[in-house]
């Protein structure tokens, strides 16, 4: 079973490292890299993800405020 899976990162080389990590990992599907929060969220609405790699700090919406402002039945 694949793991879907989105990274999010405002810095571009970090971005690369993590598509370059999950990459690495068989059983993970990369389905998308954003430089922020608001494209994450149109990936989300389109898609199925089970698993988020996010930073932490990234302007304008954090990593954790978006993770918190997800819906709970996501978790």
């Amino acid at each position: 079973m694949m793991i879907k899976c989105i990274a999010i990162d405002d810095e571009p080389l970090a971005l690369k490292l993590l598509e370059d990590n999950i990459k690495n990992v068989p059983y993970l599907e990369l389905i998308a890299s954003c430089r922020n929060v608001f494209d994450a969220m149109k990936v989300m609405e389109q898609n199925t993800i089970d698993l988020l790699f996010c930073d932490i700090q990234m302007p304008g919406l954090t990593g954790l405020q978006f993770v918190g402002s997800l819906e709970k039945n996501l978790w």
